[in-house]
Formats: C-alpha cells, structure tokens, sequence
C-alpha cells in the first residue's frame, strides 16, 4: 500500500513539474510583447521557476524509476533521466536566450511524451499497441502545454490583482489573448488524442480503471467550460473595462477565481491519471496489470 502511494505521488509530482516546466518555458514566446528582450529580465520570476520545475522533474523521475515493480522499461527510463538532468542543467543559464528556452521547451516534450512508452501505453503488446502509444504521447504533451500555461496565469493574475497597476492587468490580458489559438489547438488535440486512444474504448466501466477514467472525463468537461468563459467571456470583459477603466477590479477578480478554479481542476486531472498508472489496465493481447 506504502509502495502504490509512493509511486502514485511520484507520477504525479513528475506530471505537474514537467506540465509546468513546459508551460513556463513557452510563456515569453506568446506572453511578452518582444520576444527578442531577456525574459529573465522581464519576468524576476521565471528563471527560479524553471529551476524549481526541473530539479522537481528529476527528483520524481528518481523516485519513480526507484518504486518500478519490474525492469522491463529500465533503459527506457535511463534515457529519460539523463534528459531531465540534462534541463536542469540547461535551465541554470543566467540569460533566457532564444536557445535556450527552445531547448528546455523541446526536452519538456521529450520527456512528457516519452513517459507514453512505459506504464499502460508500453505495456500493451496488443495489436493497437503504436496507436496507444502515439495516442497517450500526443495526450500529454497536449496537457502539459494547457495546465502549465494555467500555473503561469495563475501566478500572474494572482500578481497582477495584489499590485494592482494598470500594465499587469494589460500584459495578462494580452497574454490570454495570444494564448488563445495555442490553447484551442491543445484542447482539440487532447479530445482528438483521448477519443482514439484505446484506454478509453477498451476499458471495461465497471471497474476501478473505467470510474476513475469516467471521472476524468468529467473534469475534464469542466475545465472545458472554465476555458470557454475564460476566453469568450471573462477576457473579453477585461478588456472593455481596460479601456473604460470602470468596474475594472470585479473584472479581474472574476477572472483570477476561473483561472484558479481550472487550475485546482488540472490538478485533479493530473491526480487521476497519476492514479490510472497503479491500476489494473484495460484488457489487451495479453493483458497486464501495470505497477510503474
């Protein structure tokens, strides 16, 4: 019981860290106005952030590797530490150069889409055994971009209401509003990626595995929603009230409570599929019980 915790926290701190880290690095590509300034410079903020993410998304992937029940993603596994040693490395840099956030952007991605070969994903040997992988690498890499980009809004509409000064609220504005394609594009790819993802059509929902991936589902709707007011509404209404400057503060802190609110929901989500790991996995050629 000890051990399924361990590892069920272990999975989850590694999906947050690397959600963040990749959500924090693409910030300053959309969220600043020149993209060619230094972001640490800008944003006092970032590079601890960074750091934090993957020192984080080492240690977790320590502990994971430390709790697998067997060996058969050992290699696997190597690889990916050496990856998540080599962003800590990259993230200790005292400039933001173009490089190198491109660089910890892209080892993000690695990472979040290699953990698709190991747990249910790599254990099935059945015939869908490519799309279950492709299906799950493409799911979270998706998610990784839509909740660390919620963190990093979080932090900054949390930020911007406690200074209370005219250019926070108007860079987090302007930062939603150029997030929005990227985020549609994430979301359409997570509902594309979970639809064809054979976890979901072969899960019998019956059992522990099916309730806990209905319940996900169920969050998931909500964040939907969450997503859809933010955008179509709540921005929106910010930016009138930027521009009449008039009713500006209940604007804000409506959008502060969404953003929170979608965020906390992440959480959850990254919780479930933490959990989905430890438990017995859909029915494939042949089946197996995933303890990674």
């Amino acid at each position: 019981m000890t051990l399924t915790v361990g590892l069920i926290v272990a999975r989850f701190v590694h999906f947050l860290t690397l959600s963040v880290l990749l959500g924090a690095a693409l910030f300053p590509f959309y969220g600043l106005a020149k993209s060619g300034d230094d972001a640490y410079r800008r944003l006092s903020w970032l590079r601890p952030l960074l750091i934090g993410m993957a020192v984080l998304t080492l240690a977790s992937g320590l502990l994971w590797f430390a709790l697998m029940s067997d060996g058969a993603f050992v290699w696997i596994w190597v690889v990916r530490l050496v990856l998540a040693a080599a962003v800590t490395l990259l993230t200790l840099g005292k400039r933001a150069a173009g490089w190198r956030l491109k660089a910890i952007i892209l080892t993000a991605v690695a990472l979040l889409a290699t953990i698709a070969l190991t747990g249910n994903s790599g254990s099935n040997n059945g015939p869908l055994w490519l799309q279950h992988r492709l299906s799950d690498a493409v799911h979270l890499v998706a998610s990784g971009v839509w909740i660390g980009a919620l963190v990093v809004f979080s932090r900054l509409v949390t930020m911007s209401v406690r200074a209370d000064r005219q250019e926070d609220l108007k860079m987090v504005h302007d930062a939603l509003a150029r997030f929005a394609g990227v985020g549609t594009l994430a979301v359409a790819t997570l509902t594309l990626s979970g639809m064809t993802n054979p976890g979901l059509f072969l899960s019998n929902l019956g059992s522990a595995y099916g309730q806990l991936l209905l319940a996900k589902l169920g969050v998931f709707g909500a964040m939907l929603a969450l997503a859809g007011a933010n955008r179509f509404l709540l921005t929106p209404r910010l930016s009138a009230m930027l521009d009449e400057r008039v009713h500006l503060r209940t604007a804000v802190n409506a959008l502060r409570v969404s953003v929170l609110v979608e965020t906390a929901l992440g959480f959850i989500v990254l919780a479930m599929v933490a959990w989905l790991g430890v438990l017995p996995a859909p029915t494939f050629e042949p089946q197996t019980i995933d303890r990674r």
